[in-house]
């Protein structure tokens, strides 16, 4: 019957169709505004970041490669041999809104600049409506929604940070909890559940395993709360909250099961002297490098004080916030809020809290999360929830905000005093940020508007507007993400560089490998050019092949053809090509075939062995032959997702595929399913007996498979769930 009632209340209360749209419109419109530079201009971009230029945009743009040839990217063979993209979980393989992304016309068979810039703007867009959404539930009036949904989306980490994986993953918050506190009010107790999971599992699909998984620990912190709240264990909550977690794993798991795969068998750069394997935990000496640091502080009221991460919310912010809790502590939400905003900034400081310490050594998975510096984003949101209580707190509370004016206008004028004085002791040079001169303008600005409010001046929709104006400005100097003008974009500009390396090199016979010098070509070079590159920028890569560098020459066995470098190239390398930009192209001489033939294999890598004969692998040893004359093998057809080998055999040998051995991989000889051997422990070899043969190899990964079923499972229950609440709804009625 509770269910009933709300929705007899909902009905009653319900505004009209076009009430509806007023606020996710004007959010629009705050975003596109408050991001003029790349709306209005075109003069400015967002992607001059480097990780996003040497990293992020090259896989985005063979992606898009693929989707426009209609195949899945599955498996990308341009970076170190090839490895699972969905399985390296940053790319984003599994996230639906990059699938549209990928699917938009490109020109030239670049990704489009204006296609990107409206994908960062869509992103933003919901990261607003969901708060919006959050705060609507939650009894906040329009326009208090519409500033605490503002300052989620454009401020805060989401707000300085441009990564699409760490942004994409951020934007699914409020939904979480939305739908989390529903179901411990007991509003559709059980599709709510469901629906918390869902959105924690869509952002796990979002292309980076940290922030849904702090998003996951302060959830997890709600629901336990939640069930001992009467302070004795509420069996009902438990089961809703390990319903909750269930609908986070199913639907997650089109990206968990294949990362999980990835991650069991890969190598990470975390920032320790020496890499680290699945097994192995990130040290807590790089948590404690990636923390916020306590003095970072500070930088939320002054901007540019804080390392690794930006804690910046400014005076206007700041205000709001702290006036719901001074006016409105006794609300449930307040409270709530104001714990999940401390719990955030708390985890954030890392080394310099010890709880920290002992989340990292019994919470499984936190130790993977290496940067808890980017748990700011959790007190973000609770700020953001506590700015929409603190604006609908400003009609009750007369008497606090005469205390707040006069706060505000000490620190405005203490602020302008030290700077003046600064200006005076050092006259020849001006040593102090022009933002602490803002911060002070903005101080007696929020004085006035709170001391109008006070005096009845202002109406309380015209403070609203001029709130969100100075919240905008702070947000705008504080924390927006950088914007390069174009001329000037020397990370986004240097993809662009010697075009004619690129010419040359598609002018060369197929298949081959290339290898740049990361000095001259910082980017994925690869993916960017779709050649297959023996070395790239990336966070981690299969364990085998790294592996397989200690016992051999990794570069000649891969089939490392040509150098792209400025510098003269090791070893007895041919110069064949010279760019106007000073790169210049070697031919490796001893470079191997991407395929061939052995008729020997050895249980371990030894001194002087003929690798071009003799294989080696671990585990059991085919039984080949040795015979007179050559075997021809060569490659017919080569998809990413797809090889096809044609072998002539003078008898049984084992042919060698020089791309990475990774599950998922099938073989067939002649139309026979066949078994793939890790020859020479990281490459693909198939024994193929004397004659002509054919060999196709095909990427069919069941961690895939699997967590696409499962995935579809988790929707469709999610589904069945609310259509069932809501049936139940109307039968009350």
């Amino acid at each position: 019957m509770q269910a009933a009632e709300d929705h007899q209340i909902k009905r009653r209360a319900a505004p009209k169709p076009l009430a509806r749209l007023l606020g996710p419109f004007l959010l629009a419109v705050i975003i596109l505004g408050f991001y003029w530079k790349i709306t209005l201009t075109h003069q400015y971009t967002w992607l001059d970041n480097p990780d996003l230029v040497y990293q992020a945009l090259p896989w985005f743009q063979f992606q898009a490669t693929e989707f426009h040839h209609g195949r899945l990217p599955l498996w990308d063979p341009n970076q170190w041999g090839g490895q699972s993209l969905i399985g390296q979980l940053q790319p984003g393989t599994a996230y639906p809104l990059n699938w549209i992304l990928f699917s938009l016309p490109l020109r030239d068979g670049r990704l489009r600049l204006g296609f990107l810039d409206g994908y960062f703007l869509v992103i933003h867009f919901l990261a607003a409506l969901f708060a919006y959404w959050l705060f609507r539930d939650l009894k906040r009036t329009r326009s208090a929604s519409l500033l605490g949904g503002a300052f989620f989306s454009l401020g805060g980490l989401l707000g300085s940070v441009s990564w699409p994986g760490i942004i994409n993953g951020i934007v699914w918050a409020p939904l979480v909890f939305l739908f989390l506190l529903r179901s411990a009010r007991g509003r559709r107790p059980l599709s709510s559940a469901a629906l918390s999971g869902v959105f924690t599992g869509i952002a796990f699909l979002s292309g980076h395993h940290l922030v849904p998984m702090l998003t996951l620990l302060a959830a997890a912190g709600v629901w336990v709360y939640s069930v001992f709240r009467t302070g004795k264990l509420d069996w009902k909550l438990t089961r809703l909250a390990a319903l909750s977690l269930l609908f986070t794993v199913l639907v997650g798991a089109l990206q968990i099961l294949p990362a999980y795969e990835y991650g069991s068998r890969a190598i990470r750069w975390v920032g320790a002297p020496e890499v680290v394997g699945w097994n192995q935990p990130v040290p807590y000496s790089v948590h404690a490098e990636f923390s916020l640091h306590a003095y970072s502080l500070i930088g939320i009221l002054v901007h540019g004080l804080y390392r690794h991460e930006n804690p910046f919310i400014g005076l206007t912010a700041a205000s709001l916030a702290l006036l719901a809790l001074a006016l409105s502590w006794r609300r449930p939400p307040v409270r709530l809020f104001a714990a999940i905003a401390l719990g955030g900034l708390l985890f954030s400081l890392g080394r310099d809290n010890v709880f920290h310490g002992l989340i990292y050594a019994l919470v499984p998975m936190v130790e993977k999360a290496r940067e808890p510096g980017r748990a700011i984003f959790i007190f973000h949101f609770g700020i953001a929830a506590l700015i929409a209580c603190g604006i609908d707190g400003l009609r009750r509370s007369a008497p606090w905000l005469r205390r707040a004016a006069i706060t505000l206008v000490f620190l405005g004028l203490t602020t302008i005093i030290l700077c003046a004085y600064n200006l005076l002791a050092n006259k020849s040079k001006v040593t102090f940020d022009d933002r602490i001169v803002l911060t002070a303008c903005i101080a007696l600005l929020l004085a006035g508007i709170f001391y109008g409010i006070f005096r009845g001046h202002l109406s309380r929709g015209v403070a609203t507007v001029c709130l969100l104006g100075l919240l905008l400005i702070e947000l705008g100097n504080g924390s927006s993400p950088a914007m390069s003008e174009k001329p000037r974009a020397g990370n986004l500009n240097k993809l662009r560089e010697a075009p004619d390396v690129t010419w040359f090199l598609r002018a060369q016979q197929a298949p081959f490998r290339v290898e740049v010098d990361d000095q001259d070509i910082p980017y994925n070079f690869g993916d960017w050019n779709n050649f297959d590159d023996m070395g790239g920028y990336m966070p981690s890569v299969p364990a085998n092949v790294w592996r397989m560098g200690a016992l051999a020459d990794r570069r000649v066995l891969y089939g490392v053809l040509y150098t792209v470098t400025r510098q003269p190239a090791a070893g007895a390398q041919e110069l064949v090509f010279s760019s106007s930009s000073g790169l210049k192209v070697y031919r490796n001489p001893a470079a191997f075939p991407r395929v061939w033939s052995v008729h020997e294999v050895v249980g371990e890598a030894r001194v002087n062995l003929d690798l071009r004969r003799t294989a080696f692998l671990n585990g059991p040893l085919p039984a080949l032959e040795r015979c007179a004359g050559e075997d021809q093998v060569r490659m017919l057809e080569r998809q990413p997702n797809r090889v096809v080998i044609e072998a002539n055999m003078k008898c049984a040998g084992m042919v060698v595929l020089s791309d990475n051995d990774y599950p998922g991989w099938r073989a067939t000889l002649d139309g026979r399913s066949t078994q793939i051997l890790p020859a020479y422990l990281s490459m693909r070899g198939v024994v193929v007996p004397g004659g002509r043969h054919r060999i196709e190899m095909a990427y069919r990964p069941l961690s895939v498979y699997l967590g696409a079923v499962l995935t579809g499972l988790g929707l469709l229950a999610a589904l069945a769930l609310v259509l069932r609440d809501r049936r139940q709804v109307v039968n009350c009625d």
